[in-house]
């Protein structure tokens, strides 16, 4: 998808007046100018009009400006995620919040400029490279107007100018908007579907789903880290790499949380996500190892039993079989409840203008190839 008509709309009302962080943002957001070569932008793995995330379907992982790279895992969306707090640990050492699924980026602006500078994603040499392309740009001027005179003549500071934009462009109102019929419902404006009630109550009740435990609403998610056991995907495309990319090749093992605080009893934890737009963002789990989001809730409800459908049973070893939350994988629903719970986490989709519909599975789950 090409958003060089969006880009210039944009860069043409900025005549008109100084444009907040957020509208500078939008515009290096969907720019795709600033990979290398050319013709990457942000929003090619965060698109619109699904919530947010990457919007191909035919590989588990996101694909980066270079033939053949892809990274280890599947983009999240990036919707609501203003609310995710820096990363921090509490008091009784549990971890909380940062960027990515393993929270490698401490904050939202530190976030925001890995991609740029990833060889699997936007694929630039170094910091220098991102701040000549976006001298280079239309908007360009609107960086002096925000951030002060010279505000792209030092690279460092240029840098954190371009990832502070972005930053501000993700804590808008637009990814953010609380437009579901979840949302109305609380508002009294809708009713719910039996069914969705039903779902919601399967999802609140500590004796059944309890999916409120780790997804207590409104954010649907409490920003701590765990280890669903969810198997290796050992079709994805990441384990064809080798060299600097994957050296490892298929014995790759993602660690998580670990890699990145380096701490063994955070072996492959990974940040519970909003369930907000759940209805949109497929593939799920951090290496997309589910394809449908009946797969994923046959896992979480069967996980230690053996799947329901004959095609999948019994599941895989867990990737990282070591700190293993045991809170899921024998629930105990019948397929009723998983249908009821499927039709509530469904109002969590945000009505957005151009959008397709959520995707309603069946209720058989097939395994991915």
């Amino acid at each position: 998808m090409r958003w060089t008509l969006l880009i210039g709309l944009l860069a043409g009302g900025c005549g008109k007046h100084a444009p907040t962080p957020g509208e500078l943002g939008k515009q290096v957001f969907f720019d795709q100018a600033l990979s290398q070569p050319e013709g990457q932008a942000c929003a090619d793995c965060h698109a619109p009009h699904v919530a947010f995330r990457d919007p191909e379907s035919d590989h588990t992982t996101s694909s980066g400006i270079l033939d053949n790279h892809f990274g280890p895992r599947n983009a999240p969306s990036i919707m609501y995620a203003r609310w995710v707090p820096d990363l921090h640990q509490d008091r009784s050492g549990a971890w909380f919040g940062g960027m990515f699924w393993d929270g490698r980026a401490a904050s939202f602006e530190a976030q925001a400029g890995f991609p740029l500078l990833n060889p699997s994603e936007m694929n630039n040499p170094d910091k220098a490279a991102v701040v000549a392309a976006v001298r280079k740009a239309s908007y360009a001027g609107a960086f002096d107007q925000i951030y002060g005179d010279g505000a792209l003549d030092d690279v460092d500071k240029a840098f954190d100018h371009i990832s502070n934009a972005i930053a501000e462009y993700e804590r808008t109102e637009e990814l953010a908007p609380f437009s579901s019929k979840y949302d109305r419902y609380l508002a009294k404006q809708v009713a719910l579907t039996p069914a969705e009630l039903r779902g919601l109550a399967v999802f609140s009740d500590p004796k059944k789903g309890n999916c409120a435990g780790c997804h207590p609403p409104p954010m649907f998610t409490d920003y701590r880290y765990a280890n669903l056991g969810i198997p290796k995907y050992g079709n994805s495309r990441f384990y064809e790499q080798g060299g600097k990319i994957n050296p490892e090749g298929e014995a790759y093992i993602d660690h998580g949380l670990m890699t990145t605080v380096k701490d063994p009893a955070q072996d492959g934890k990974f940040r519970t996500p909003t369930l907000r737009n759940i209805g949109r963002t497929a593939p799920y789990g951090h290496n997309g190892y589910f394809e449908n989001l009946m797969y994923m809730l046959d896992f979480l409800n069967t996980r230690d039993t053996g799947s329901k459908d004959p095609n999948v049973k019994p599941w895989a070893a867990p990737e990282v079989p070591a700190n293993v939350d045991q809170r899921i994988g024998n629930l105990g629903l019948t397929d009723g409840e998983v249908d009821d719970l499927e039709a509530f986490l469904q109002t969590l989709t945000d009505e957005l203008e151009k959008a397709p519909p959520p995707i309603r599975n069946p209720r058989t789950v097939k395994a991915k190839p």
